[in-house]
């Protein structure tokens, strides 16, 4: 059963990997369009976003294991 359990998060990771790509060549068109000097402030940017997202995310998921 655990085998199953592996393939069945590679096929999720494998389809969040795809939806990732989709959404950084969309947005990675869009900011090639800007001056050298706009896209490192929106790459700073997006970096910042992200890392407060996971860092947030992060917590919520600790704080939850201790509860349980």
């Amino acid at each position: 059963m655990a085998e199953v359990k592996i393939l069945e998060n590679w096929g999720r990771e494998a389809e969040l990997r795809k939806k990732w790509m989709k959404i950084w060549d969309r947005l990675g068109a869009r900011i090639l369009k800007f001056p050298k000097w706009m896209q490192v402030i929106i790459l700073e940017d997006v970096n910042t976003a992200i890392e407060n997202r996971v860092a947030t995310m992060e917590m919520i998921n600790h704080a939850k294991g201790r509860r349980v």
